[in-house]
């Protein structure tokens, strides 16, 4: 739990650069991954918003298919919570990611399943692995 007072939070967040345009980009978030004849989409919240199939995946069966959707799903949404920490980042500075990715570990932890391990290093613009879709680093 964070131990700063409201007074302290208020004048961290005054300190804070104005971000134009962030909660738009949050918005515009979206993670993405493939597989098995399924291609798809999540929101920031992790919500499904959109789904392509072919034959591959028709292919699996109900229980295979499921699977593949639940499993591409978690890729997707920690593709775009990894995209979201990195707009937190550009909008509100390093400090500011990392007290919410911090937050994060921290409820992870307390849903009963073990606290992912931290990144060996902060993610950055430049990571290859991170892919933008139609957000843009300007837009922040």
């Amino acid at each position: 739990m964070d131990e700063r007072s409201i007074d302290e939070l208020i004048e961290i967040a005054e300190g804070m650069p104005r971000t134009n345009g962030l909660a738009a980009g949050l918005d515009a978030v979206r993670g993405t991954a493939r597989g098995e004849g399924v291609s798809l989409a999540v929101d920031l919240q992790g919500m499904l918003v959109g789904l392509e199939l072919d034959d591959r995946a028709l292919a699996l069966g109900p229980a295979g298919l499921a699977a593949e959707i639940s499993r591409l799903s978690n890729e997707a949404g920690t593709d775009s919570l990894r995209q979201g920490m990195l707009a937190i980042q550009a909008g509100c500075g390093a400090e500011v990611a990392a007290v919410v990715g911090d937050y994060l570990i921290s409820i992870e932890g307390e849903a009963g399943q073990p606290a992912p391990e931290p990144p060996s290093r902060p993610v950055t613009w430049d990571d290859e692995d991170v892919h933008w879709g139609s957000t843009k680093k300007e837009t922040w």
